[in-house]
């Protein structure tokens, strides 16, 4: 079975505005249209000076007829039959086109018929379409029929306006009636097959714009996420890495400390570094995305205070350079370059002296900072150097980060021309030093 001859879609509230619409329109036409046998029709007359004398109602005549109650039965059933098969069409066609049908077995017996009961079947042909092409085809065969039936017999149809011939009861304009109605059929059908096909293209387009929706969803949840990421890489695992290395230097900076107070401290190291492998796991689970919005509360004149803090801490720093008039933006980065910095050379290269310089000259703000190295070099960059580079190039920065005769060189240079001024309130660096 291929999809589009797959059955209807589940059936929801929506779907019934159409077959109730259509249901109204439909028992409107029927109340207006009484089913009356028109007598003149059936009157002896002559065709060419021979009289003809034609089909009479089987039913004709009969008792059932002389009571005056068939016609208003007949029409009252069939009428039902048509609306109901109007409101159950889509969701069983071939019942609905049965309930449609089956008045027409009447016209042999009465002689006549409701237009509004081949009407029921174009309708039941047009709502079944939107779902499923080859279901159609049941009820679209026997609209035609009926309408060909209508225009051969001569057989009055009841109307509004009353009894209503499709062709001269010699069949004079029969065929013509029946093309006439074919080609109406083609049309009303073709006009409900474009309604499918541009419904369709909304469904479409609806479920496209849902998809985007929850594709931005994800993208807003996962650009948060990296910027919880790099926070906690940038902020927290340098603290962490503070309290590692104050915990391993106090037995050094404090010879007299007792064992007790040397075997807590050992344990404090112990914990600190286990946390930081903790948090490198949950880092792993933080994807890092593009996009994270930074909160730019540190700026370069900032990083006179992180280089105090890791001397406390007992690593050899030296600053120089000034940050003056380093733009917001570009001095965030700037700092957590230097924070990255250090805590890599505290990792890396415990007890090495670490030389940072900060620049800010011709619209372009620099960093450089460099360190001994110490062990195996060549190492991938780990997440807080990618994280670095992120940062950098997001501002149309360049970073490069090399070892140069035994010496780890951490480069960025940062243009500042269309930046906003950090504004008076700045330090010169070279004094810290």
């Amino acid at each position: 079975m291929t999809r589009r001859d797959a059955a209807p879609p589940p059936w929801s509230d929506r779907q019934w505005v159409a077959p109730a619409a259509l249901a109204v329109l439909l028992t409107i036409l029927l109340l207006t249209s009484p089913l009356r046998l028109p007598l003149d029709s059936y009157a002896d007359h002559q065709v060419d000076g021979v009289e003809v004398v034609p089909s009479y109602p089987l039913l004709l005549a009969t008792g059932w007829w002389e009571t005056g109650l068939l016609l208003p039965l007949i029409a009252w059933t069939a009428g039902l039959s048509c609306v109901l098969a109007v409101l159950v069409a889509r969701q069983h066609p071939s019942t609905a086109t049965l309930l449609a049908a089956w008045p027409f077995v009447t016209v042999p017996l009465i002689g006549t018929f409701v237009w509004g009961w081949w009407l029921a079947l174009l309708m039941i042909t047009c709502l079944v379409l939107q779902d499923s092409w080859r279901r159609a085809a049941v009820p679209g065969v026997a609209t035609l029929a009926a309408a060909w039936l209508y225009a051969l017999s001569g057989v009055p149809a009841a109307l509004p306006i009353g009894p209503v011939n499709a062709g001269d009861v010699d069949g004079g304009r029969a065929v013509s009636a029946g093309v006439i109605y074919t080609v109406a059929v083609a049309v009303v059908v073709g006009g409900a097959a474009v309604v499918r096909l541009v419904s369709a293209s909304a469904r479409r387009n609806a479920r496209a714009a849902a998809t985007e929706r929850r594709a931005l969803e994800v993208e807003s949840v996962a650009v948060e996420r990296a910027r919880l990421a790099r926070d906690l890489h940038d902020v927290v695992a340098h603290h962490v890495s503070l309290v590692a290395v104050r915990a391993e230097s106090a037995p050094y900076t404090y010879p007299d400390l007792d064992e007790d107070a040397r075997r807590v401290l050992g344990e404090i190291a112990d914990d600190a570094r286990s946390a930081l492998g903790e948090l490198r796991q949950v880092l792993t689970v933080l994807q890092r995305t593009e996009g994270a919005e930074r909160a730019p509360q540190p700026a370069a004149c900032d990083i006179v205070e992180l280089v105090d803090q890791a001397r406390d801490a007992g690593q050899d720093v030296t600053l120089s350079g000034d940050c003056e008039d380093v733009p917001d933006a570009q001095g965030y980065v700037l700092y957590r370059a230097a924070q990255e910095a250090l805590t890599n050379a505290r990792r890396h290269a415990p007890g090495a002296p670490t030389q940072i310089a900060v620049s800010h000259v011709a619209d372009v703000a620099g960093l450089r900072v460099t360190n001994p190295v110490q062990g195996q070099v060549g190492q991938p960059a780990g997440r807080g150097l990618t994280g670095m580079r992120e940062r950098v190039e997001a501002l149309g920065g360049a970073m490069t980060a090399t070892v140069e005769d035994s010496s780890f060189v951490l480069v960025i240079t940062l243009p500042t021309s269309s930046g906003e001024r950090r504004g008076p309130a700045v330090r010169d660096v070279a004094g810290a030093v």
